[in-house]
């Protein structure tokens, strides 16, 4: 994926927005990676994506619907 440093991004920021439309771009700080800016065709095929895959997790649970506790319920507050 292409690169961007901070900088780079935010002077060149018409290019970089330009530039997700081929693919993600990768805004780097320090070495690290901060942000990845994304066209919007690619964003909305990867929340439809975890979308999918949350929903197929769910048909495959073990637990009828009702079955299994909320995580954190029943607990104390410490008070």
């Amino acid at each position: 994926m292409p690169q961007w440093q901070t900088a780079d991004a935010k002077q060149r920021f018409s290019e970089l927005v330009e530039a997700a439309g081929t693919g993600p771009q990768v805004i780097m700080r320090h070495k690290e990676p901060v942000a990845v800016v994304l066209s919007p065709d690619e964003y909305r095929r990867l929340v439809q994506q975890a979308d999918a895959n949350f929903a197929s997790l769910l048909a495959r649970s073990p637990f009828a619907p009702g079955e299994a506790e909320p995580v954190g319920m029943g607990l104390s507050s410490g008070g």
